[in-house]
């Protein structure tokens, strides 16, 4: 299949990896080349030191992706990735910025954080909160040799996404898409749409079936397949779609 022009890249969740989007990459084969971002002081760059800055992470993202020179490039980012993502979209803004931001499982970033802080949480409270979101297997509950490897980074994420406050920035001159699974505690309709203010340049909302982890999920790749396929095919009108699994769209 003939591989699009456009790059996709990808910012993970608190405590996440690069890798949880390799599978994306034969997913929308043909649609975008998927380039999963590792950030500092998580999986392939474990040994460089975390970042609790926000605004350094952002830096490291931006550097990173105008270093590798795309071309056509599209920003998505899950949870904490989606506001690192909207902050890089911000921080790339211009001739070369991106094309599309693309956001799943997180609010509109001038609302709160929907829950109780728990970046600070006792390491079984906050490894029993990770699963109850779909974000730790059960089988790491009862391993803490291995869950002590990972647990500075979730924290040191978690903080940035609970201490978020929205910087006084414009609205962006690409077009946003927000997703969620329609039972995320996380996320939900009234929040996802407020990402429709963050754009001047058309807004798409969808929802799937699932909770705050749906990436893999066949109905949420055929979403996102679906929206670059457009992005990458039409000229969007400055309108506001929503969908519910079926698409959400951008009309030419």
């Amino acid at each position: 299949m003939k591989q699009s022009g456009l790059t996709l890249y990808c910012l993970p969740y608190a405590g996440g990896r690069a890798a949880a989007y390799l599978s994306w990459i034969p997913d929308l084969s043909g649609t975008a080349r998927v380039r999963p971002l590792e950030l500092p002081g998580h999986g392939e760059r474990r040994a460089e030191a975390l970042l609790a800055d926000k605004d350094t992470l952002v830096k490291d993202i931006a550097d990173r992706i105008r270093g590798e020179q795309p071309g056509r490039y599209a920003l998505f980012g899950h949870s904490l990735g989606a506001l690192l993502a909207f902050e890089a979209a911000h921080a790339l803004a211009g001739p070369a910025g991106p094309r599309a931001l693309l956001v799943s499982g997180r609010n509109g970033p001038a609302l709160p954080h929907p829950v109780a802080p728990v970046h600070r949480l006792p390491a079984d409270e906050l490894l029993r909160h990770l699963y109850t979101l779909g974000g730790v297997p059960r089988e790491l509950l009862n391993t803490p040799e291995v869950t002590d490897l990972f647990l500075p980074a979730i924290r040191a994420d978690l903080k940035i996404a609970e201490d978020y406050e929205r910087p006084g920035v414009g609205p962006l001159d690409c077009p946003v898409w927000a997703a969620a699974g329609d039972d995320d505690p996380l996320a939900d309709p009234v929040g996802l749409r407020a990402w429709a203010g963050e754009t001047n340049a058309g807004f798409t909302m969808t929802t799937v079936p699932g909770g705050h982890m749906p990436l893999h999920q066949p109905a949420f790749v055929a979403e996102i397949r679906a929206f670059l396929w457009r992005l990458t095919s039409l000229r969007p009108r400055h309108r506001v779609a929503e969908g519910n699994g079926a698409g959400g769209d951008l009309t030419p």
